[in-house]
């Protein structure tokens, strides 16, 4: 039984994770930079109610390690209900106090939401952006 864990643990970590940044990232990253800077209340609210009032768009980091995706991937399939193997995400650090990711698979609607997480991985926000 051991050598069956041994031998399925590194082909499930394998299976799901985050994704490598592209466009689609870079709308993510685009999003969330216009939060942090933008000077009109409803972003000024935005920030505070995210927590992130006080982070620089240079603080916005994709996320590489992998266990941090593992519980990023978790996160969507308790969500949503479903656990998909092989589930890969958006994920980007704010300012190491909040991760923002998107699963481009997970739609409500038309929409696509952005999950904005806190550092325990529970759901802080959702904004219907894209």
């Amino acid at each position: 039984m051991a050598t069956f864990v041994l031998v399925l643990a590194p082909t499930l970590s394998a299976q799901s994770g985050c994704r490598a940044p592209d466009d689609t990232s870079a709308r993510i990253v685009h999003y969330v930079s216009f939060v942090l800077t933008d000077t009109s209340q409803a972003s000024a609210r935005a920030r505070d109610s995210l927590g992130i009032a006080t982070v620089q768009p240079s603080q916005i980091a994709p996320v590489t390690d992998s266990r941090a995706c593992s519980k990023i991937v978790a996160f969507f399939d308790h969500f949503e209900g479903v656990t998909r193997r092989g589930r890969r995400v958006y994920a980007y650090s704010i300012g190491g106090r909040r991760f923002v990711a998107q699963d481009p698979n997970f739609k409500s609607g038309d929409w696509t939401p952005l999950m904005f997480l806190d550092q325990k991985y529970k759901l802080v926000q959702s904004h219907m952006v894209f």
